[in-house]
């Protein structure tokens, strides 16, 4: 009686012999990922957001050093910014946003968990909030320009 080859779970066209160490699916060498215990599928790979690392306390100093500087100078140039230019003081605010973000990421060498996270909406929300002056409050496109930043703070972290 002739023997089946079993077939990857992910490309039915490609034969296989190894098989996924925790579940038994068989895989073929594309989907293989090595771990420590042999080879993984690419579902019994992932690590658990739980078991990642949360960086180091250098990545946390960097990264509040690069978002307070970018806050604070790109706040004070918005600032000039927003008089001369009336119309597009929202936009403006999304990119000091994405650049706040963006700086929180190269401080924290492109990590993206939650403390990072909350560092990026932090600083650009109060880069806008210095951006358009102390009375934001009382402005309601001043509140749509804070809320702005950080989402886009969070989205240049994660860019």
């Amino acid at each position: 009686m002739a023997q089946t080859i079993p077939r990857c779970v992910n490309h039915p066209d490609v034969e296989t012999r190894i098989s996924c160490s925790t579940c038994d699916d068989p895989i073929c060498t594309r989907c293989m990922r090595q771990a420590a215990v042999g080879q993984k599928c690419p579902r019994c790979a992932r690590i658990p957001r739980s078991a990642r690392a949360t960086g180091r306390p250098v990545h946390y100093v960097r990264a509040v050093a690069a978002g307070l500087a970018a806050a604070g100078v790109g706040g004070m140039a918005l600032a000039f910014l927003l008089p001369v230019v009336r119309f597009g003081g929202i936009i403006f605010s999304g990119l000091l946003g994405l650049g706040i973000g963006r700086a929180v990421a190269w401080g924290a060498h492109r990590q993206t968990h939650r403390p990072f996270e909350v560092m990026a909406v932090v600083f650009a929300a109060a880069g806008a909030a210095l951006a358009h002056g102390a009375p934001f409050v009382l402005r309601g496109y001043g509140v749509l320009g804070v809320l702005v930043a950080g989402y886009f703070g969070l989205r240049g972290l994660r860019g």
